[in-house]
């Protein structure tokens, strides 16, 4: 099997997540408010807040491999966690499992495939092998999806964490027989006054090139105000009467057309400028977040959840593309990281915000709130266009030098 064979199984298996169509649902079937459900998954963005940035100087110093084998590792025991937990407090337990995982997967696995891309494919675009991932991972996500919503019915939420950990262990074996790749800035033994001195750079990198920051910052931003927009879609179609069992379904479908979107959107690249993608998703996706504020029908609504959905998918791959592009090898974990960091931190400091809201108020309020959000985002930040833009599918970082 080759590498960029494993890159899609690993796609395909790390989205085998039976749970996505109910994990709410899971959360407030025992009783868990609005509050403490964005409190959990705030607390889950302190643990990747806490460990971002290390794990990716990790990643950058000590393998990249390594950290994605661990990363993986750390999904077994979540699952198992959430396969008989009942209390806030094992809730806890698993999402900080899943914090640890996601501190370890961000970044590291995409700047190992733009690394493999750079020494051992000449044929390929990082752009193409992240969308064509995209692909398969929706796809993975769509039949997972399908399933677990007939097998929460059936059998209740908490066994499809047992169906998730199968191919959780699969992945982790993929991860384990993944080529060697040159890793010029590995080192044997850790120094802390080099780790800090790495992150000092990396922040530097960041702070000298307005682009990299704009982009950071704005993708943190759309990032966190769909997927917390996104956690009110189960309860929607619990008012809507729509049968649970039929959840998954309609997840499969959202998902198989965000895979198509995700399969074909480094076309898009080579007519026009990522930038120029990126900023038109981001005034589209204020649509149907003020759409559902405004309390619509519960039939427009599915389908402007559906919107979200799409857009999230969609939109990630012309995002990292343009971020790669602007930094050099040696940093591109660690810069990753700090981009997952962000979004971390926006996790942090306001998913209770919007968990109060939503109980105090209603969660079309907080619907009407994240679509706000969303337009300052594209006021404010934007993402500039860049000199080089039309070489889209160029794997060489414009005027950089790597060290």
């Amino acid at each position: 099997m080759s590498q960029i064979t494993k890159f899609y199984l690993a796609e395909f298996l790390k989205t085998q997540r039976y749970f996505i169509p109910i994990m709410i649902l899971l959360l407030q079937a025992h009783d868990l408010s609005y509050t403490e459900i964005f409190v959990l998954y705030a607390i889950q963005s302190a643990v990747v807040f806490l460990l971002e940035i290390p794990s990716g100087v990790i990643a950058d110093q000590f393998g990249k491999k390594a950290s994605i084998v661990f990363s993986r590792f750390c999904l077994i025991p979540a699952y198992l966690t959430f396969a008989f937990a009942d209390t806030f407090w094992l809730f806890l337990v698993a999402m900080i499992l899943m914090g640890i995982n996601k501190a370890f997967k961000s970044g590291t696995h995409k700047a190992f495939i733009y690394d493999y891309s750079e020494q051992c494919s000449d044929d390929i675009s990082f752009s193409e092998v992240i969308g064509k991932g995209k692909f398969w991972a929706r796809i993975g996500e769509a039949l997972a999806c399908a399933a677990g919503g007939v097998i929460a019915a059936r059998y209740g939420f908490n066994v499809v964490f047992f169906f998730a950990l199968a191919p959780a262990v699969l992945n982790f074996i993929n991860a384990l027989t993944y080529e060697k790749i040159e890793e010029k800035h590995k080192i044997s033994k850790f120094k802390l006054k080099s780790h800090f001195g790495h992150i000092r750079d990396s922040l530097r990198e960041i702070r000298g090139k307005k682009v990299v920051y704009r982009i950071i910052i704005n993708a943190a931003v759309f990032a966190f105000c769909l997927e917390a927009a996104e956690k009110f879609f189960q309860p929607y179609m619990v008012q809507a009467k729509i049968p649970i069992a039929w959840f998954g379904f309609i997840y499969m479908a959202i998902l198989l057309v965000s895979a198509f979107g995700s399969r074909y959107a480094y076309l898009f690249e080579k007519k026009f400028a990522r930038n120029s993608i990126a900023n038109v998703m981001g005034w589209i996706a204020v649509i149907p977040v003020v759409i559902i504020g405004l309390k619509f029908s519960s039939t427009a609504g599915i389908f402007m959840f559906m919107s979200i959905i799409f857009l999230r998918n969609v939109r990630r791959p012309s995002v990292i593309t343009e971020l790669n592009c602007h930094i050099p090898s040696g940093k591109r974990a660690t810069i990753l990281s700090i981009d997952a960091l962000s979004r971390a931190l926006l996790a942090l400091a306001f998913l209770p915000v919007i968990g109060y809201v939503s109980d105090v108020y209603s969660m079309y309020i907080a619907m009407l709130a994240l679509g706000g959000v969303l337009v300052i985002n594209q006021v404010l930040f934007s993402i500039p266009a860049c000199p080089d833009d039309g070489e889209t599918s160029s794997l060489q970082v414009p005027g950089s030098t790597e060290d």
